[in-house]
């Protein structure tokens, strides 16, 4: 009857222990992850004096390092600009997308912010909104060119609301029952 089977990969081995290894001779008492999973994870005494230790990295894995750091830093202070302009319209915070660095850590390398840019009930409210997303988008110091393409159709969003307002304006003004401007003349 075959007890354990021994395999090693990576420089770590796993012993992996049969699920009745009751009859197996010299057996040491399990662990709680060998009782739930059946199976041990161990390391030679070699491999368990590089565990945890650092692995060096190279000149130019460093300065790939200090590239992502910085890509980082502006990803996030880009789209904190973004949300601290646009208010109650931005919904959610920031998303990021990250890629993985030599050193295993993550690193923002873009991101956005979903921004409300539905009209409003009011052509006034509609101007109003339309005002505010145009500032959020362009609120960070290197605006993308998406985000040059949303404070355009916002200032498309405004200038329809502003000829709606208008519009609505005139009517008011041809209809019968508007109160007709008077002039009078006087003589003196």
């Amino acid at each position: 009857m075959i007890s354990a089977v021994s395999t090693s990969q990576n420089d770590y081995s796993l012993i992996a222990t049969a699920e009745n290894s009751k009859d197996a001779t010299n057996e040491e008492p399990k662990r709680s992850d060998e009782e739930k999973f059946g199976y041990k994870l161990s390391l030679s005494d070699e491999n368990w004096k590089t565990f945890g230790k650092k692995q060096e990295l190279s000149e130019e894995d460093k300065r790939k390092i200090e590239e992502l750091k910085k890509i980082d830093k502006r990803v996030h202070t880009h789209e904190q600009a973004h949300l601290s302009a646009a208010g109650g319209y931005a919904r959610g915070g920031a998303s990021y997308d990250y890629v993985t660095g030599p050193d295993g850590n993550k690193y923002a390398n873009s991101g956005h912010v979903n921004l409300d840019t539905s009209r409003e009930r009011t052509p006034e409210a509609t101007i109003m909104k339309a005002n505010i997303i145009q500032k959020a988008a362009l609120a960070p110091a290197d605006p993308s060119p998406a985000d040059k393409q949303i404070a355009a159709n916002a200032a498309r969003m405004a200038e329809d609301a502003k000829q709606e307002l208008l519009e609505k304006k005139k009517g008011v003004q041809d209809t019968p029952d508007a109160p007709q401007p008077t002039v009078s003349e006087s003589s003196g």
